[in-house]
């Protein structure tokens, strides 16, 4: 099969490697790239040592199955790229993200086929209405329903949206989908323009005055936006630090704002599958919507090309689409 290999920083291969042999095959119609990928091909990754495939949000077909899987060959699905184990103490504390017992799907998404244990099928494959890239949406929407819980919306509730990359536009979106007045603040004049043609408010760093929200999502990994508007939320405002900051990175906290105005700063990473299933309907639902963040479809051979889109800012998500190498760009 054909596959998009990660052999280094700032090298990305197309190249022949073996199908998987699996009993559980998912012929991959499209995944996309997201900001644990571009990490991981602009600085390296502990966790992926190349050569490797990346990609983990991604749709398909059933190309084989087993019997008593539910599932036959040709329905369109979506994989959960990972699951807890549901039995653990973290698990039981509803803390499932935080599961040092997870199981994985094995393998990147960047290439024609995934093959899924059977032992996997039943928690982390899920049958979708028809092929649609919105489904490749589903994992980084369930992130953001994972933030969304840390936050306390209440029903006069505003919500700032700290960067409008791919996660920032999610939040925004699903803001706006459930009729929670939101404000997105973004200096790439690019992004700017894209949110606010959603009919979302976008605004120029400055041109906001933090302490008119109560929520606040820092979607962008700069500690500096964190110190900042843990100061100036309004009484009681709950700070989302969402972007992930590097380990031993240190963010001074002013006392004051926590203990006299009852500020709240929380964080998260990652889903569990209550986020992966609610996103799906979601998804389902506003389809539409959601969609927008998609910026380009491309092939897997123009993988460098769609990384460089990304790193430039040219794009929110962009989903590469095995077997579209010898149809150029896809809109």
């Amino acid at each position: 099969m054909k596959a998009l290999v990660y052999t280094g920083i700032g090298q990305l291969e197309l190249r022949d490697l073996p199908a998987p042999e699996a009993e559980f095959i998912v012929r991959v119609l499209g995944s996309g790239i997201c900001g644990t990928d571009v990490k991981t091909y602009t600085k390296g990754h502990h966790l992926f040592t190349p050569p490797t495939v990346l990609g983990h949000e991604f749709y398909g077909r059933v190309e084989h199955s087993f019997p008593g899987s539910g599932f036959s060959a040709g329905d369109p699905v979506v994989v959960a790229p990972y699951a807890e184990c549901g039995k653990c103490a973290l698990c039981a504390a509803g803390a499932g993200t935080l599961c040092r017992h997870k199981s994985f799907v094995e393998g990147g998404a960047f290439c024609e086929y995934v093959g899924i244990p059977s032992s996997y099928v039943a928690t982390g494959v899920f049958a979708i209405p028809e092929a649609d890239d919105a489904f490749t949406l589903v994992e980084p929407l369930a992130c953001v329903l994972n933030g969304v819980e840390h936050l306390k919306i209440r029903p006069t509730s505003k919500v700032l949206v700290v960067g409008a990359g791919p996660m920032g536009a999610l939040f925004a979106l699903l803001f706006e989908a459930r009729g929670i007045p939101v404000t997105v603040v973004e200096p790439s004049a690019l992004r700017r323009d894209a949110v606010a043609s959603w009919g979302i408010d976008a605004r120029e760093p400055g041109a906001v005055q933090a302490g008119d929200y109560d929520n606040i999502v820092i979607a962008v990994n700069r500690k500096e936006l964190v110190e900042e508007y843990i100061k100036s939320i309004a009484d009681t405002g709950t700070v989302l630090m969402f972007a992930g900051l590097g380990k031993g990175e240190a963010v001074a906290i002013d006392s004051y704002s926590i203990h006299y105005r009852e500020v709240a700063l929380s964080g998260c990473s990652g889903y569990a599958m209550p986020h992966f299933r609610k996103a799906l309907e979601l998804i389902i639902e506003h389809r539409d919507i959601f969609s927008r963040v998609i910026s380009r479809r491309m092939p897997l051979g123009e993988g460098k090309e769609a990384f460089a889109l990304l790193q430039s800012g040219q794009a929110f998500k962009i989903v590469l689409k095995p077997g579209s190498e010898n149809e150029g760009s896809l809109r």
